[in-house]
């Protein structure tokens, strides 16, 4: 066999772009532009903001302050509380919700719509707003925040999990259901254990958003280290609310890492 030399092979062409890949991009960039118009954008804010007096307050950090047991550590424990107590119960809930939304697994055509319309319906109320309706129908405190974490924490998993459920692979599933297995039996021997993986890789996500949302839930009322901060924002303490938000750096930057590590080694 002769030997082809690198001149003799034929080079693919680079596609071209389409002419609407062109038009798309023209369309994005002046909408772009009209919009910063419309809302008042300016570059010379980036520069403008570092001027404010107000950054003199930041600094120094009180630690002294900041590492108290009643000023930070103890509302700080009670957002881990939160978090974990929200994201059990929420991918718990998530994982029958979740075999229910899929083509693959859902009972029928009437539980399948009848779920995804339901979870439509939470999924379209910002985790900020729960919180909000909760502390006025709980009250003040912990347990609302809590509820309203159950129901973000309900509403990611079963988007994330429904989806990966979609795409397992259904041989197993129709070998299970042609053995003469029950519905739930035949999901749980024939897809379970394919998707199971992804579901606690899932949870450990979730976990993880659950730990930044108590912050943004804490300022509506709901409890944990988010009290805090609005506290020391709303009466100008930003040295304070610095080390705080320092703190929670860390830990979430810890977590963060440790459920990566996991999640690699599950999926």
């Amino acid at each position: 066999m002769s030997e082809i030399t690198a001149n003799q092979v034929a080079r693919p062409r680079k596609p071209r772009p389409h002419a609407t890949s062109y038009v798309i991009t023209a369309g994005l960039i002046a909408f772009t532009i009209f919009s910063a118009q419309e809302i008042g954008f300016k570059w010379s804010s980036f520069v403008d903001m570092w001027t404010n007096p107000l950054w003199d307050r930041f600094w120094p950090i009180p630690w002294d302050w900041v590492l108290d047991r009643d000023n930070v550590l103890s509302p700080l424990v009670e957002t881990f509380q939160i978090a974990i107590l929200s994201t059990i119960i929420g991918c718990g809930l998530a994982l029958p919700v979740g075999f229910a939304m899929s083509k693959l697994t859902s009972p029928n055509a009437p539980v399948f719509w009848f779920s995804r319309t339901v979870m439509s319906v939470v999924r379209a109320i910002p985790d900020l707003l729960w919180g909000k309706l909760l502390v006025t129908a709980i009250g003040i405190g912990a347990f609302a925040g809590a509820w309203a974490l159950t129901i973000f924490s309900l509403a990611v998993m079963v988007k994330l999990f429904s989806e990966t459920v979609d795409a397992a692979d259904p041989r197993p599933l129709e070998a299970a259901r042609a053995a003469g297995g029950r519905h739930t039996a035949a999901v749980r021997s024939g897809v379970l254990p394919d998707v199971f993986p992804a579901y606690v890789a899932y949870a450990l996500y979730v976990f993880e958003l659950n730990i930044r949302a108590s912050l943004v839930l804490g300022l509506v009322g709901a409890g944990g280290i988010g009290r805090v901060v609005e506290t020391q924002r709303s009466t100008f303490n930003f040295d304070r609310l610095l080390g705080i938000l320092v703190i929670m750096f860390v830990i979430v930057f810890t977590i963060e890492q440790v459920s990566v590590a996991i999640r690699k080694r599950l999926v």
